[in-house]
């Protein structure tokens, strides 16, 4: 279950907060929100998070929807080990179905937090898959060799 809610959390607050983005700003528009420290910058970006690969759309969505299934497909074994675990995967799973379900509609992903010491442009999804994907190398570094073999 908690898998599912996180999922399903983060993929709802990206796609409002990139809703509310392109209906608030428009494109390349920046506003202060802490000073110079945090903007919203609406950006376009066909590329993957932080801004690498660009115009590479059609092979992320594909790759998006593969990371989608396989942490579904991962989950039953995960969840028996605790919450890390599950959060983690639903944090990564979460925020490739933010962009992917972006790339499907408008062909590139809505990019809008912009930190005054971190020079590219992310969303709640990138957020939300490098956190993930920290939080699933620590639940792997911890876990106990030969955990999850049968």
């Amino acid at each position: 279950m908690l898998f599912w809610a996180t999922f399903l959390l983060v993929s709802a607050c990206d796609y409002l907060s990139k809703d509310w983005i392109r209906r608030n700003f428009a494109l390349g528009e920046s506003r202060d929100i802490l000073g110079s420290f945090l903007r919203f910058s609406h950006w376009s970006n066909s590329g993957a998070s932080f801004g690498m690969l660009q115009g590479a759309a059609p092979y992320l969505a594909l790759i998006s929807v593969g990371c989608i299934i396989l942490a579904i497909l991962i989950y039953p074994k995960i969840r028996k080990e605790g919450p890390v675990g599950v959060v983690s995967l639903g944090l990564i799973a979460g925020g490739a179905l933010g962009n992917l379900l972006d790339r499907v509609r408008f062909g590139s992903v809505t990019d809008f937090i912009s930190l005054s010491f971190f020079p590219p442009v992310f969303n709640l999804a990138d957020c939300a898959i490098v956190i993930g994907a920290v939080l699933m190398a620590v639940f792997f570094l911890l876990s106990p060799e030969g955990r999850f073999e049968e």
